[in-house]
């Protein structure tokens, strides 16, 4: 009577094991429902600057938070990084930090919201701060195929139907 009742107990609490693996693994399944998938435009700017204006059909990832990315976008998404202007190298930094967390395409889109707006393509918000209006001459340089110029960027945007 007492092997009988251990071996009970050992296969209850083998089948616990089990099930509780599988829970787990379908939570994990569950979190990759919800990402974002095919071309994710990502703001990098904090969230005041991207309430004020951004370019339209684009995520706000704070570069302070782009660690977590994985947390919103799928590893096989394609993304462009942008901030405000070519004077910000925030989009750079962050296209850097998600190529090291295993994204595989990601560019930058170094005109930022400043250019996007000055060229009259679509933005949301009032566009009231100071920096949308200057003119930011592109810098002399090379160029690197993970750049985007902004016609490229509506070209990838309109393909992909976000315009």
């Amino acid at each position: 009577m007492y092997l009988k009742k251990n071996i009970v107990f050992v296969l209850v609490g083998a089948l616990i094991v089990v099930l509780s693996s599988c829970w787990s693994g379908k939570k994990a399944a569950d979190k990759k429902v919800g990402l974002l998938k095919g071309l994710v435009l990502v703001n990098v700017l904090d969230k005041d600057f991207f309430d004020d204006c951004h370019i339209k059909g684009s995520i706000n990832i704070p570069f302070m938070e782009v660690k977590d990315a994985d947390k919103k976008i799928d590893k096989d998404a394609e993304i462009v990084a942008y901030c405000s202007n070519y004077m910000c190298t925030a989009s750079s930094s962050a296209r850097t930090q998600l190529m090291d967390m295993g994204y595989k395409k990601v560019y930058v889109y170094e005109g930022g919201t400043a250019e996007w707006l000055q060229k009259g393509y679509p933005v949301t918000g009032p566009s009231k701060k100071g920096y949308l209006k200057m003119e930011m001459p592109k810098p002399a340089g090379e160029e690197k195929k993970y750049m985007l110029s902004a016609e490229e960027l509506k070209k990838k945007m309109e393909e992909n139907k976000i315009l």
